[in-house]
């Protein structure tokens, strides 16, 4: 047993028999790596939840259009971050690849590194990847404990 007192706040992996809502993609891919979750589940006394994955090149290349990574339209009762970084180090604020996504029924198409915050009730989704030419760190982080 470690005598680190807070060992037990750090966290290696990815959340162990995670299922995902209906509106989610099923992310467990070759082309995406899950990597660690955060929530009141995995971490005690967590009051927010934290995914982070890596999505790789070639993430979408089979996309036909006829339907979305992040498929449906809603909502939470929480705010949201959603982020996706590239790794090009030459210029960081390129995407490596481009993403549509609607928010509150305006849709964006974005080809930079960003941070989305969505409030509170905000109808957001669906939200397509395409064209992944590079690794890019996405993450997802919101103001509850448990995401549904």
């Amino acid at each position: 047993m470690s005598d680190q007192k807070y060992l037990k706040y750090f966290v290696f992996d990815d959340k162990k028999g995670l299922e995902l809502p209906s509106y989610r993609l099923n992310t467990c891919s070759e082309k995406i790596i899950r990597m660690t979750h955060v929530d009141a589940d995995t971490v005690d006394g967590a009051t927010f939840y934290n995914e982070m994955m890596w999505i790789l090149p070639g993430f979408g290349e089979n996309y036909t259009g006829d339907s979305p990574n992040f498929k449906e339209e809603h909502a939470h009762e929480f705010g949201e971050l959603m982020c996706f970084y590239g790794l090009n180090y030459d210029d960081i604020m390129d995407l490596g690849a481009e993403i549509e996504f609607t928010v509150d029924g305006e849709t964006y198409t974005i080809t930079e590194s960003f941070t989305a915050f969505i409030p509170p009730g905000v109808k957001h989704g669906p939200l397509t990847i395409r064209n992944v030419t590079r690794p890019i760190a996405h993450m997802i982080a919101c103001d509850t404990g448990v995401y549904k």
